[in-house]
C-alpha cells in the first residue's frame, strides 16, 4: 500500500462514495478550496490534497445535518486556519496525518447555542484544552477570521449535565474532527 499525496474529483468521488456534484457544488461555493490546482477551464481538473479530503468529509457530514452551505464554508475556513495555527506552534503538524496517528488528540469543533465557535482539544488523562470562543454569527463571509481565545484548560463537565466545556445553555453543535480524519482511507 502507498499513501496518496494527490486526489482527481473522480477520485474523491469515489473515496467518498459521493457523486461528483456534490463535491463541485462544495468547491464552487468555497467550502472546499483545492489546495493543488484548481480548473481553469474546460479540460482542466481540480487536484485535492489530504487536507481537502477532510474539508470535504467534514463538509459532508455537516450538510446531512442540514446546516446552510453558509455555516460549513465558514466552518471548514475556521478550521484550515486553526490548522494553520497548530502548525506554526508545532511545525510536524499536520492536521489529517496527526489527527490519525495512535496518540492522536481528541480535536472537535463546539458551537455554542448557535453563537460561539470553539475548538477542544484532549488527549487520554489530560484536561481538555478549548481554544475560541469567536462570534459564530459574523462567520458568514470568508474573508477574515476572528482571533483565538487563548486557550483555557476545562475540566470535562459530568455527563448529565447539558453544554460540555464550552457550557452550551439550550443547542450545541459537537463534530470530531478526530473520527472524521480517521474514516479517511488514504491508502490505494
Amino acid at each position: 500500500m502507498v499513501s496518496r499525496e494527490v486526489w482527481t474529483l473522480p477520485e474523491v468521488s469515489k473515496l467518498l462514495r459521493e457523486p461528483q456534484h456534490k463535491l463541485i457544488y462544495l468547491c464552487e461555493k468555497g467550502v472546499v478550496v483545492p489546495d493543488l490546482g484548481e480548473a481553469h477551464g474546460r479540460g482542466s481538473s481540480r487536484r485535492f490534497s489530504k487536507r481537502n479530503l477532510l474539508e470535504f468529509a467534514l463538509a459532508l457530514a455537516l450538510r446531512r445535518l442540514a446546516l446552510p452551505v453558509g455555516v460549513v464554508a465558514a466552518l471548514t475556513y475556521v478550521l484550515r486556519h486553526f490548522a494553520e495555527r497548530l502548525r506554526k506552534s508545532d511545525p510536524g503538524f499536520d492536521i489529517v496525518d496527526s489527527l490519525r496517528a495512535n496518540n492522536a488528540p481528541d480535536l472537535r469543533i463546539l458551537v455554542r447555542d448557535g453563537e460561539e465557535l470553539f475548538f477542544s482539544v484532549s488527549r487520554a488523562g489530560e484536561e481538555t484544552r478549548l481554544f475560541g470562543g469567536m462570534d459564530f454569527t459574523s462567520l458568514g463571509g470568508r474573508n477574515r477570521v476572528p482571533p483565538l481565545r487563548k486557550p483555557r484548560n476545562v475540566a470535562a463537565p459530568p455527563i448529565a449535565i447539558f453544554g460540555g466545556p464550552e457550557k452550551s445553555r439550550y443547542v450545541r453543535i459537537e463534530v470530531s474532527v478526530t473520527e472524521i480524519a480517521r474514516g479517511l482511507e488514504l491508502k490505494t
